[in-house]
């Protein structure tokens, strides 16, 4: 076990770690502790349990999260990096002294924990309803002492787990231990119980969270972020772009919608074409379906192994309408530029314009390319916005939404959470306004008003022009 200190903005705090002795790709269990004293205990127990974890602990003093908040965010994305931990099975529990701390933590940061463990403690219940579709392990504790914060309404296990299934979780379990204290219940379920082995059984990557935007449609997002939208008509469903996800995406689509679904893509990427396999027919711009055709892995992961048979590819052009009953359509438009041939499909029925990555998700656009060409590349996605744009009066009052929903909060994974916690500094959502602004960024690179060396020398190939941004990764 070692002993580390971080040095925050609030203060040092004290934290331990126990690595597992894998070179890569360790799950791992994060605990939240009151003290030095509690928070090697909490390691002790666990790596008795769980050798093969990488487990860390944080002494938060007196289980007071909020004052130390922004610091243990920066320790928590410092553990993420770490190539010894999957990021995608980082867990989250509490020592007896740390509950109230996994509740804010975990409110406050859903989308960084496979699962969470909480041992008692009291929350805030309109904060831990973040964690809908978190698999999240409650212990109610009988005799608990009542919170002393004055500065937050909080409320006890009971009412939080309600509140949590009143807003639609699938994923919670409330274990009942009866008149205990917390030390007692906490000891019954890690040491007399499977909590650590239930902790470390969870994995991101085969979870989603689903969001429901208005009757008919959904967003579906994966571990990576990607979101994916499930489209009702009167006969059948569509579903646009399957993100990246191991889960059974089939299946919970199964279980919104009682049409049979099919799937339209944006573009081929991996983070938004995986797994097509899975789906009765495929809508895809005509040349990448060609490509497809082809060969059946010029895209990787479209498949969900190397022997799965291509599913029925069906071929769209600008301005083609996929049919799904009731006068309800769905329109294919050609916006090449992140690639060849991105299509983003507009939805008059439910008035939403799925834009995939062609415009980015409220931050950048990423371009592709050998340097020597970039130019000549925006040169092409100005003249496809400036096609794109005569739409934009039929267009602009719809919802525009992104391949990857959060990033209206920006691309910086240590942030984009921050208005659960209520301290976000961005929003850009698309719209109609980014399309003007893209198309003057695309003016000033082609002019050199931006000079080509600013963007050679920029962090990422990073360039901007009001509310629009370009990001170049040369091939």
């Amino acid at each position: 076990m070692h002993r580390q200190e971080w040095k925050g903005k609030a203060g040092t705090l004290s934290w331990f770690f126990q690595e597992s002795g894998e070179t890569v790709g360790s799950p791992g269990i994060l605990c939240i502790a009151e003290n030095e004293a509690e928070a090697q205990m909490c390691l002790q127990t666990l790596h008795s349990l769980q050798k093969k974890a990488f487990l860390a602990a944080v002494v938060i003093p007196g289980d007071h999260l909020a004052p130390w908040e922004e610091d243990v965010g920066d320790l928590v994305a410092f553990l993420r990096q770490q190539p010894k931990l999957d990021e995608t099975r980082l867990a989250l529990t509490g020592a007896p002294g740390g509950a109230n701390s996994v509740w804010r933590l975990a409110s406050h940061f859903p989308q960084w924990f496979s699962g969470v463990c909480a041992v008692g403690g009291y929350g805030n219940p309109y904060h831990v309803r973040a964690l809908k579709d978190v698999p999240l392990l409650a212990v109610s504790v009988e005799r608990e002492d009542l919170p002393s914060d004055e500065e937050e309404f909080l409320v006890g296990v009971e009412r939080l787990v309600m509140g949590l299934r009143t807003a639609g979780s699938r994923q919670v379990e409330c274990r009942r231990e009866g008149p205990c204290s917390r030390e007692e219940a906490w000891n019954r379920a890690f040491l007399e119980g499977d909590a650590g082995e239930w902790l470390l059984a969870q994995d991101r990557k085969k979870q989603f969270q689903v969001h429901w935007l208005l009757p008919g449609v959904w967003r579906i997002d994966d571990y990576f972020t990607a979101s994916c939208y499930l489209v009702e008509g009167r006969d059948k469903a569509l579903l646009v772009d399957t993100g990246m996800g191991e889960g059974d995406l089939a299946g919970l689509t199964a279980s919104l919608t009682n049409l049979p679904v099919e799937v339209a893509i944006t573009h081929p990427h991996l983070d938004h074409m995986h797994g097509i396999d899975g789906f009765s027919a495929v809508y895809l711009h005509r040349a990448d379906r060609e490509a497809l055709l082809q060969n059946p892995q010029a895209f990787p992961g479209a498949l969900s192994s190397p022997s799965a048979s291509l599913p029925p590819l069906l071929p769209l052009d600008d301005g083609a309408r996929i049919d799904l009953g009731g006068d309800i359509w769905v329109e294919a438009l050609e916006l090449p530029g992140h690639t060849p041939h991105s299509m983003v499909f507009a939805d008059g029925y439910h008035r939403c314009l799925f834009t995939g990555d062609a415009l980015g998700s409220g931050y950048i656009v990423l371009l592709i390319c050998p340097e020597k060409e970039a130019l000549s590349l925006v040169g092409q996605y100005q003249k496809a916005l400036e096609r794109f744009s005569a739409q934009l009066p039929r267009l602009r009052d719809y919802a525009w939404l992104g391949g990857h929903g959060i990033q209206e909060n920006g691309c910086d994974d240590r942030r984009q959470q921050d208005y659960l916690a209520g301290c976000s500094h961005y929003f850009n959502p698309i719209r109609a306004e980014v399309v003007h602004d893209m198309l003057s960024l695309c003016q000033a690179l082609l002019s050199g008003e931006i000079p080509w060396e600013q963007v050679q020398k920029a962090p990422d190939h990073y360039c901007s022009r009001g509310s629009a941004g370009i990001f170049f990764r040369f091939s």
